[in-house]
Parts: structure tokens; sequence; C-alpha cells
């Protein structure tokens, strides 16, 4: 009995003092403060700062309060017996923020990230996710072991300088990326394929990638993608990580590839009378291609099947149908089965455009191919995507859509380049005619017309010009541009043709876009051509000399399918161009037509490529003798391993060129020793031509000559840089060779 009294004593007195330390109550006592005062606080807060007998509730609640306001750094409690003591410390702005410690990343990528800025109040939270923001920066850059230390320092009464302290640590770097198990696709292949790159001893232009897991996982899927988008369904990746030394590691992917998937057959289930010739000869374009892939399911192939059949359906005015595929299984053997799937058409209802701050709605609205009332096409909507990126005032684009019942509202999201307009000077060097200089001012935004203005000054050891153009794009249709110029250039042919030229003129351009791979341009110009100082008294100078007003007219058309503008792989470009003086109102009348072909075949599976280049000229005179100024000449950057006119008769050392010329370069191309990545292209190539029929010269037989060599085509922030050294092997004893040739601004 004694025993059970006790307990329920013991249980008595915890609940009194359970009591007891609940309702303490003290009063309050607030320190620290110079700018605020209690007004100020009670602000802050619904609990009444005069009041008596605060609880520990009171006071959570109160430092609740005061640390939601930017007035408020930080709080301090201590209490007693009879007080609670809050010690305020007010908080400051940040008058400036500086990074100390930072050697491998620059100050503008850290401050441009950070949460706190200039002029705004210090924030414990904003500080703290600053620095796990900083690490985070640096273990993208491969630093594992990153420390970073947020002070301030007092600047003013009231303002501190923040201080982010950084101690960088060693870099982890991937020297090696292996992979094993890829059968069907080559260590180099499938390197070109990820992001992250190894480092090569005869790779002076790749640095490693930093270790950064998530970036390996990433480039784990993208090889995923590509086996499964190849035939490999089951195809199963993983990577591991293996160090070398402190800072260097090797990334190791391991492949299994699994069985790769073979159509046996290709089924239209469908049958639509009304073009089926026309569906019937794409499908057997298909299926040579198909062959010549030996049957293997390529996700690339099959989509450009697809998208040509389906633009079938819009050409004949077919909005309800699309066409789609299925991969059907049955006994172990595939057909690709091709069917038509009803859809419901949707009118377009409405175009909303924003962010565009300075480029006008009706010049976006003009390059667009869809207005309201049209058909929703999302091949209409991924084209205009495309073609809107070709603007210089146009970062980026997304265009979206909102369907309601039967209409579609169209959405276009524009990241504006604002910085259109551009003051420009750069270095040039070619090895036809040597250093210069270029000094330009440009806007390709003219205020928010999207047309472009040109001024462009240019100098080297030939030519002195000055050329001023308006680009116009008219607001009702987007395929269409006329150029207007006016133009005044210098020109010393002492050392070639004997005598110097000074034109002035205006030129306009019509340039028509008929498809996304067509397009023809045509105009005319005017040009007053003063030819003056001649180096001796020869026909081939004395019939130049004098002052003519020249008039020409010009067509081109261009067909281009090739898959990059500056370094084409696969595909082809063909080029025609006409150019006419008439006799009866130009002082040179004249006629030149150039035909040009170039085709590219890159291998399957490879970054290489073989190419064929061909070119041919043919110009003549309409009244006399076709001048040298207007004659072909060959040597330099189009026949290498020959001097820049060094190729074709001469007089007395004059050189009179030809009315007729002929190239044709075969060769192959890629990525021989360097990473692809690296924009770096090597060439082998042999090339042969020849330059004849001038009329100042009696040896006008068609001799061939012919050269073989290797080109370093690289891609640097200043625009193309070409190497090339060539050896010529058929030449006459009147050419001058260069087996070496350098050039800035163009490639091969």
């Amino acid at each position: 009995m004694i025993f059970k009294t006790n307990i329920i004593q013991r249980v008595f007195l915890t609940f009194l003092l359970f009591i007891f330390f609940n309702s303490h109550a003290n009063n309050l006592k607030i320190d620290g403060l110079s700018k605020l005062n209690i007004d100020d606080l009670q602000t802050m807060t619904n609990i009444d700062l005069n009041k008596e007998n605060f609880t520990d509730s009171d006071i959570n609640i109160l430092i609740k309060d005061f640390y939601k306001s930017d007035l408020i750094y930080d709080i301090t409690l201590t209490d007693d017996d009879y007080y609670y003591y809050l010690s305020i410390e007010e908080n400051n702005l940040i008058e400036n923020i500086y990074i100390n410690g930072n050697i491998r990343i620059k100050d503008d990528l850290i401050l441009e990230n950070l949460d706190a800025k200039k002029n705004t109040f210090i924030n414990k939270e904003n500080i703290n996710d600053d620095i796990n923001l900083i690490k985070n920066i640096y273990k993208s850059k491969g630093f594992k072991f990153v420390n970073v230390i947020a002070s301030t320092e007092k600047f003013s009464e009231d303002r501190v300088n923040l201080i982010y302290k950084i101690n960088e640590g060693e870099q982890n770097k991937i020297k090696i990326i292996n992979f094993i198990g890829n059968l069907s696709y080559s260590d180099k292949y499938l390197s070109s394929l990820i992001n992250a790159k190894s480092l090569s001893f005869y790779n002076i232009f790749s640095s490693g990638s930093n270790l950064n897991e998530d970036n390996f996982l990433f480039d784990k899927n993208k090889i995923i993608i590509f086996y499964k988008n190849k035939g490999f369904f089951d195809v199963k990746v993983n990577y591991d990580i293996s160090k070398i030394s402190n800072n260097s590691h090797n990334l190791t992917f391991f492949i299994d590839e699994g069985n790769r998937t073979i159509i046996n057959d290709v089924i239209l289930n469908f049958d639509d009378s009304n073009f089926i010739d026309e569906i019937s000869e794409k499908k057997n374009t298909f299926i040579k291609k198909l062959k010549k892939n030996n049957n293997f399911y390529d996700k690339d192939l099959i989509n450009n099947f697809l998208s040509s059949i389906n633009n079938l359906l819009i050409k004949f005015n077919k909005f309800n149908y699309i066409y789609q595929s299925n991969l059907e299984k049955k006994n172990n053997i595939y057909n690709l089965i091709i069917y038509e799937k009803k859809v419901e058409p949707k009118i377009i209802n409405s175009i909303s455009i924003y962010g565009n701050q300075i480029t006008k709605d009706k010049t976006i609205r003009s390059k667009l191919n869809f207005q309201p009332g049209d058909y929703f096409n999302q091949n209409a909507i991924d084209i205009t995507e495309k073609n809107l990126l070709k603007y210089k005032y146009i970062n980026n684009i997304s265009i979206s859509k909102k369907l309601n019942n039967d209409n579609a509202d169209v959405i276009i999201d524009i990241e504006e380049n604002k910085k259109t307009g551009q003051i420009m000077a750069a270095g040039t060097f070619s090895g036809d005619v040597g250093a210069g200089l270029t000094l330009g001012i440009k806007d390709n935004n003219l205020l928010g017309s999207g047309n472009n203005l040109d001024t462009e000054f240019m100098i080297n050891e030939e030519n002195t010009l000055f050329k001023i153009s308006l680009i116009h794009y008219p607001i009702a249709s987007s395929k269409i541009n006329n150029r207007y110029s006016i133009f005044n250039t210098e020109t010393d042919l002492t050392s070639s043709f004997g005598f110097k030229s000074e034109e002035q003129g205006v030129s306009y351009k019509l340039n028509l876009e008929i498809d996304e791979k067509t397009s023809v341009s045509s105009g005319f110009s005017y040009n007053n051509s003063n030819r003056n100082s001649p180096t001796k008294s020869t026909s081939s100078i004395n019939d130049n000399i004098g002052t003519f007003d020249v008039y020409t007219i010009d067509l081109s058309v261009k067909y281009d399918s090739t898959n990059d503008f500056l370094y084409p792989t696969n595909g082809s470009l063909n080029k025609i161009y006409f150019e006419y003086s008439p006799k009866d109102i130009s002082d040179d009348s004249y006629y030149k037509l150039i035909i040009s072909n170039d085709l590219y075949r890159k291998s399957k599976n490879s970054n290489r490529f073989i190419f064929l280049s061909n070119d041919i000229g043919i110009s003549d005179s309409l009244d006399n003798k076709l001048k040298t100024l207007n004659v072909f000449s060959l040597g330099g950057l189009n026949f290498k391993g020959f001097d820049y006119r060094g190729v074709g008769p001469k007089t007395d050392n004059i050189y009179l060129g030809g009315n007729k010329f002929f190239t044709s370069t075969i060769g192959m191309g890629g990525s021989f020793l360097f990473d692809e990545k690296d924009n770096i292209n090597t060439k082998l190539f042999y090339s042969i031509g020849s330059i004849w029929d001038s009329d100042y010269s009696t040896q006008n037989d068609l001799e061939l000559r012919s050269s073989v060599g290797i080109s370093f085509d690289i891609l640097t922030a200043i625009g193309p840089i070409s190497f090339s050294y060539a050896i010529p092997v058929d030449k006459n004893t009147e050419d001058t060779t260069r087996v070496f040739n350098f050039s800035i601004g163009t490639s091969f």
C-alpha cells in the first residue's frame, strides 16, 4: 500500500512541475536597436510588446515573426527568473559582393546566379543557398572538395560588404573514356555522340571532361536512345568511374547490345487511290534505303518516310488523316505497318506572340507558314520554328497550341536577341589576296522591322571596298527579300593583269526561297569602271584601260540538301550562276556561266565521308575580245597546289586567264585524328582541272593539271580557319606553284 502511495505522489509532483514550467511567465527586454524602435517591431507581430508575463509560446512566435522581416538579421535569446532578453542584430544593406579565391571560375558566372544582390538586405537563407550554389557550380566543373565561407565587413553605418571566400581544391578530370561490348559501333563513333571528352596527347584542342556524374548519366541515356533508335530494343548500358591518380579518372561504358531488329516487309495498311502512285514511289525509295541499311530498323529512316508521305496529305488538302507506323511481330518476324489514322482537323483561331520587345508583331507574322483560318498542321509549325531561328534577332522560339473544340489557338514564345546592332572589326587572311582588315557596322533588326543594314569597309593586298547594303523583307511574303547596295571599290591588279581599277555603282537583287532546299535570286547592277595605271603597253592591258559604264543582269539557282553550312558531310549542293552584260547598253558586254556541284556521302556508322566537287565556267565577249578583268583565273584557293592565278597562259609576265575552266576534286574527310566535337575536319583530296581559250593567247589547248594534298578546316570563335598542303602532280612549265595555303574566314 505504501508503494502505491509513492507512485501517486510522484505522478502528482510531475504534473505540478509540468504545469509550473508551462505557465512560466516573465517580462520582456529588447536590446541592440539603433535604427529601429519598439513601435517598428510592433508592426512585425500581433503579440503586444508592452504587456507583462510573456510565455515561452509568446517568445517563439515573436522570434518567428521578427525573422520574417528583412530588417532583422539575427536574434539571440537568453532568460532568467524574471526576464526574457532578446538581443536583436539589425540588418544591413549589401554595398558590394566580392568573390575571393576563385581561380578556375570567373566572378561573373558566380555573381549572376547568386540570390544575394547589391542594395538588398542580407538574408541568412539566401547566403546559405548561395554557398550551396557556388559548391554546385564547382562540382559541375569537377571540383569535388570545394569549400565556401561567407563573411561581412562594415562599409558604413547601415551597409556591409558581403564576401564569399572559396577554397577550390583539386579539379578532377576524365582522362580516358572506354567502351566495352559495343560490337556494332566503334569507340570513336560512340564517343562523338556523348558530351564527355577524354584527354588525348595528340588533341591539343580538348581539355577533357570534368568529373560530374550527372553528365555521365545523361550520356548513358543518350547511348541507350541511340541504340534503340537503331533497332536494339533490349540494349543495356551502365558506366563505371575508376581513379587513376588524385585528380584523373577513367570513364567506362559497359554495353550489352542485344539483338538488332530486322524489318522483313513494309506494308501499306490503307488504300488511298487519290495519290497511291506518289506514295508507292516514296515507299520504293524508302525500301531501297532500308536495303542499304541491311533491312535493320532505323527510326530516322522511318520518320523521314512518314514525313514525306504526310506532306502528300498536306499537298492534296487532306487534313483529317495522318500516316503513322507500327512494328508488328509475328513468329519472330517484324513487319513495318504503315496505317492511316483519322484525326479531327483543327482550324487556327488565333496566333499570339510573346517575348518580342523590339521586333514588331507584323514582322514575325510575315515569317509564319500559317495564318488564322488555316488548318492546324504540326509540320507547318515545325518548319516555322526552324525558319525563324535563321534570323539573327531571334535566339530561341517555342510554338505551342491550345485546343478548344474544333479550333486551335497558337502561342508563340520568343527569346529575342536585343543586341542586333554591332560594330565589327576583324583581321582576315587568304592565300589569294593576303592579309586584310574588315570593319563594319551592322543592324540585323533595323527599327524592329527585321530588315538588315550592313555597312562594310574591307581592305587587303588587292582590294579596297566600301559597301552599304539594305536587305528588305516584305511583310507580304516570308519567302522573298530584296537587297539594295551602293559600293565603291579600288582594285590593284598590277601584279597580275597589269593595271588598276576603280568602280562605283549600285545594285539590286531579289531572292526567292522556293522551298527549304531550293532558292532563286536575280538582279541587276550598274558600275562606273575606271581602269588605269597600265604597267606595260600590250593589247591585253590596253584593251582594259579607259572608263566604262557597265550594266549587268544576273540569275542564280541553288539547291542545297547538305547537312551543315560550313562543314557538310552528307547531301549535295548544286548552283547555277549566269551573268549577262547587254551589248547595246553596256560599254563592256559579255556573258558568264558557272555551274557547280558538290556531293557528300557520309559513311554508315562513322563520321567519315567521301566528297566530289565539280566546277565549270564558260564566258565570252559579245563585241570583241573578252577583257582580262572578266576572265576566269585558276590557282590558290580554287585549285590547291598552285599559286593564286598561277595556272593559265601569260605574256610578258602578265596573267591572261581563260574564257573557260573546270576543276574536279575527289576526296575523303572526317576527324581522322581528332574528336569531331572539336570541329576539326581533315580531308585527303585529289584535284584535276584546266583553264583555256584566252582571247590574248595562241596557246589554248586544254592542258590538264592535277594535285594531291591534305587540309585541316577548324571552326573557331573568329570563324573558319583552313590549312592545306598540296603537291602538284601535273603542271605546265609556266605555272607557279604553292604547296602550303592558309586562310581565315573560309574553309576548304
